[in-house]
C-alpha cells in the first residue's frame, strides 16, 4: 500500500498553536475582600468597597445577601451590623391570608434569621461599582402560608432546621457607585440601584417596599423630611431621614429616594428604636405590586456625615438619582 505525506505550512500550524488572547475586560473586574465577625462569632466574607476620596470604607456582606454590615466613616462605625436582622438592605412585605390567618410574606435581603440569603454572584471595579445578585429568602418562614413554598437549599443540602428556611421566587441586583456631594463633605454619597425580580406566574398583590437602616445605639437624635408623610409622590419630590449622633446633627447617616421611584403612590419614612438588641433603625418605604413575571428597578442614597447636607442633597437629587 502506498502512504501519503501530508505537510503543514510552518505559518499554518504556528497560527494554529497560539495563545488565545487574554480578556482584559474580564480580568479587569475582580473584588478586594475581608472577613467581618459578627454575633456570636459569626466570620462573613465581606466586598470591601471605597470612596475614590478614601473617607469611607463600606463593607457589602456576601454571606448575608449583600447587605451592608459596615460604614465607616472618619473612624466612626455608623451601621449596627452585629446580625442579619439589623443592616442596610432592602426587605419587602405582603399581608398573606389564609382563611382567617393573615401573616407577613417577607423576602428579605440578608436572609431569615437562621440562613442567609445566597449570593449568586458578585462583581467589582476598583472604586467604580460594587454588583451583587442575591435570592431572596422569606425572613418569617412562610408566615404568611405561601401557597406554593420552596423549602430553601443551604450548603447544598435541602434545609431541615426548626423552623424551615423557605425560598422566595425573588432576585435582587444591588448595584452600588459613588455620586459627588455638592456640599464637600463628605466627598461623596454612596447610590444603590436595585433591580427586583419576580420569576413566577404568581399575582400576589401589592408588595409593601421597605428600605432599611439600622445604626448604632449611640444614635440618638433623629431626623426627617418631609415630615407627618405618608405623602403623596406629587406632592414631594422625595424622602430622607436617618440617625445622629449629637443635637447638632452633624455625625450621623441618612438615607433617602426620590419619589419617582413609586409614582402614582405614597412614600413615607419611620423611626424605631430596639431596646433588646440596643440599635436605631430608620425605614424608608412604599407600596406596589410586582404580578407575574416581571422586574422594578430604583435607586436610593446612604449618606453619611452632617444632616444638612443630607437633605441638601435630598432635595435636589434628580428623578433617575444623583444631584442636579
Amino acid at each position: 500500500m502506498m502512504s501519503l505525506l501530508v505537510l503543514v505550512p510552518l505559518c499554518t500550524l504556528s497560527a494554529q498553536e497560539a495563545p488565545t488572547p487574554v480578556d482584559k475586560e474580564a480580568v479587569r473586574v475582580g473584588c478586594q475582600v475581608t472577613d467581618y465577625t459578627m454575633e456570636p462569632r459569626q466570620v462573613d466574607q465581606s466586598v470591601i468597597f471605597k470612596d475614590p476620596a478614601e473617607e469611607q470604607i463600606v463593607l457589602f456582606d456576601v454571606a448575608e445577601g449583600g447587605a451592608i454590615v459596615s460604614l465607616k466613616y472618619q473612624g466612626v462605625e455608623h451601621i449596627w451590623g452585629h446580625n442579619g436582622g439589623g443592616l442596610i438592605q432592602m426587605a419587602f412585605h405582603n399581608q398573606m391570608k389564609a382563611g382567617p390567618w393573615m401573616g407577613d410574606y417577607n423576602p428579605t435581603q440578608a436572609g431569615d434569621g437562621s440562613a442567609m440569603s445566597p449570593v449568586t454572584g458578585v462583581a467589582c471595579s476598583d472604586t467604580g461599582f460594587v454588583d451583587i445578585m442575591t435570592m431572596l429568602l422569606d425572613f418569617n418562614h412562610n408566615n404568611g402560608f405561601f401557597e406554593n413554598p420552596l423549602i430553601a437549599v443551604w450548603g447544598g443540602r435541602v434545609n431541615n432546621s426548626v423552623t424551615l428556611s423557605y425560598f422566595s421566587p425573588y432576585t435582587l441586583e444591588t448595584r452600588a457607585h459613588w455620586v459627588p456631594n455638592p456640599a464637600g463633605e463628605p466627598r461623596y454619597y454612596l447610590q444603590l440601584d436595585e433591580r427586583f425580580t419576580h420569576l413566577t406566574e404568581e399575582k400576589i398583590g401589592p408588595f409593601g417596599y421597605d428600605f432599611a437602616d439600622y445604626e448604632p445605639w449611640e444614635f440618638s437624635v433623629s431626623a426627617i423630611s418631609p415630615e407627618n408623610c405618608p405623602c403623596s409622590s406629587s406632592a414631594t419630590a422625595y424622602m430622607a431621614g436617618g440617625w445622629y449622633r449629637d443635637p447638632e446633627r452633624e455625625v450621623g447617616l441618612a438615607v433617602a429616594m426620590p419619589s419617582s421611584n413609586f409614582p402614582n403612590n405614597k412614600i413615607s419614612g419611620g423611626f424605631n428604636s430596639d431596646y433588646v438588641w440596643r440599635n436605631r433603625n430608620f425605614h424608608l418605604g412604599s407600596t406596589e405590586a410586582l404580578d407575574g413575571i416581571a422586574s422594578k428597578t430604583f435607586v436610593w442614597y446612604v449618606m453619611v456625615g452632617s444632616w444638612q447636607n443630607a437633605l441638601q442633597f435630598a432635595r435636589h437629587m434628580g428623578p433617575q438619582g444623583g444631584a442636579q
